[in-house]
């Protein structure tokens, strides 16, 4: 007797009406201290956007009181990538103010070929393009630095995250995460 129950749960679940819920959109993490510590630390900043076939990484980091600034560029497509070029750089690094203006930028005082170049990527494949500003002039720049933009030149998308800061506290941070969904949907009932 006990197992005539399973076959009629089932059939109830299986014929019985479902709601759904469809939609798109996207969704923001965020991350706050919930508590206060003695110790001064450092984080990492992140960015990261997926542009056709292409996802490109934005990496910050502070070591040593230097800035060390990383951009990965991967190609998830089936066929090369391919970027033309006006001059050989390929690349380039900017951090802004608060306003937006420019206070350094990592081509200045470069030299670069005036002849057209390209840039290649494999399929399934990545590139990591680097810069890195020593202890003695981010220490100029520092108190003034808010935002990193990372980018392949005559490509149309410019990567920013925010330059780490640093965070002093009473106590090991405790940290609360939690997520945004910008979009629309619909409940579907079936």
């Amino acid at each position: 007797m006990r197992k005539t129950w399973i076959p009629l749960l089932l059939a109830a679940c299986l014929f019985s009406p479902t709601t759904t819920y469809a939609g798109f959109g996207t969704g923001i993490g965020i991350s706050f201290p919930a508590s206060g510590s003695s110790t001064v630390s450092s984080g990492n900043t992140y960015a990261a956007l997926q542009y056709e076939a292409l996802t490109e990484e934005l990496s910050l980091s502070e070591k040593s009181g230097r800035l060390l600034l990383e951009l990965k560029v991967s190609n998830n497509g089936d066929t090369p990538y391919t970027a033309s070029h006006r001059t050989s750089q390929i690349y380039d690094f900017i951090i802004t103010d608060k306003n937006g203006k420019k206070i350094w930028q990592w081509s200045d005082g470069m030299a670069f070929t005036q002849a057209l170049s390209t840039t290649t990527i494999a399929p399934h494949s990545f590139e990591v393009y680097t810069a890195e500003l020593d202890s003695k002039a981010y220490r100029k720049i520092k108190e003034n630095a808010v935002l990193a933009t990372a980018y392949i030149l005559d490509t149309p998308c410019r990567l920013s995250a925010k330059l780490p800061t640093r965070t002093a506290s009473k106590s090991t941070p405790v940290m609360i995460h939690g997520g945004v969904i910008f979009g629309n949907g619909r409940w579907v009932d079936d």
